[in-house]
């Protein structure tokens, strides 16, 4: 089963269930570019990018992400993944507390209430040559093909591997106790960002303009337009204008409303305009796309 790694702002997503709160992400060469914009979530990440490349937005910084290659992102954080059409990649999410034993370990809680606050630096990305490469690669193997499957077992075999790729990224200094001392400047555009991240998630069908966004965060049209480029990579058009596509290709996907009204319930009043940047996304027209998935 495979599941394309359609994250959300942290409001609308579970990862798992209440009672096993792990799940896993799969993005094996899709036939169109998926671009998972910035969100954050209570679940620490693990992502293993098998073939090609990913470019990967976190915490105001870009990052090349190169297969083979792992990294572990802490809980909070934020982050947003583009994933093109050679890309192979592969999440497994899992909340702190799922792992957790039950009875206290000083250096399992230390190590898993740094990764569930994200206040601890952004671990080291680990590659080929890197010694504990190709064990820690067997093991998320091993946790992905486990937590598909729901059964107790499966489950307990998940976070025994879990635990395991936690264990060994501590003994050989890949996963730090040590608090980061974020300074104020850059907590306030943290949350900034999240705070205009949210405004747009909950806006994007109605008319939004730069104007609008801007003064979500109280700042002028010019500081927001770099604000905004430097944290997402986008401009603010190419950014509502993706995430109205994504919102308007799961609606072609799943129903049969007319394309002009799809296109309007997304957010484009004009529909010539959504034909225009619907085929610049996904190479071909919203018909043809739906008819994909009857």
């Amino acid at each position: 089963m495979v599941q394309t790694p359609s994250k959300d702002l942290k409001e609308k997503v579970r990862h798992g269930t209440e009672i096993f709160p792990m799940a896993g992400y799969l993005w094996h060469q899709e036939p169109f570019p998926e671009r998972v914009h910035l969100h954050w979530h209570p679940e620490i990440e693990m992502i293993r990018v098998l073939k090609g490349s990913c470019d990967l937005q976190i915490n105001f910084t870009e990052v090349k992400l190169t297969a083979p290659c792992i990294l572990i992102i802490p809980a909070n954080m934020l982050h947003g993944l583009y994933l093109p059409t050679n890309c192979s990649e592969e999440a497994l999410l899992f909340n702190a507390s799922s792992v957790a034993l039950s009875s206290y370990d000083e250096v399992e809680n230390e190590i898993l209430e740094s990764l569930a606050t994200g206040n601890m630096p952004l671990p080291p990305i680990i590659t080929l040559k890197d010694k504990i490469f190709t064990k820690i690669n067997e093991l998320i193997e091993d946790a992905l093909n486990f937590v598909f499957d729901q059964s107790p077992a499966s489950r307990l075999k998940t976070k025994a591997r879990v635990l395991e790729i936690l264990s060994i990224c501590y003994e050989t200094g890949y996963l730090s106790r040590k608090e980061l001392k974020i300074k104020s400047h850059t907590k306030d555009n943290q949350q900034k960002l999240k705070q205009l991240l949210t405004y747009i998630d909950n806006h994007y069908a109605g008319p939004i303009t730069i104007s609008d966004a801007a003064a979500q965060i109280e700042v002028t049209n010019q500081y927001f337009c770099r604000f905004f480029k430097k944290a997402t990579g986008m401009s603010f058009t190419e950014y509502l204008n993706d995430l109205r596509l994504r919102h308007a290709a799961i609606e072609l996907s799943q129903g049969t409303a007319n394309i002009a009204d799809v296109a309007y319930n997304n957010g484009f009043e004009n529909t010539g305009y959504f034909f225009r940047v619907f085929k610049a996304k996904y190479q071909i027209t919203p018909l043809q796309y739906r008819k994909q998935f009857q």
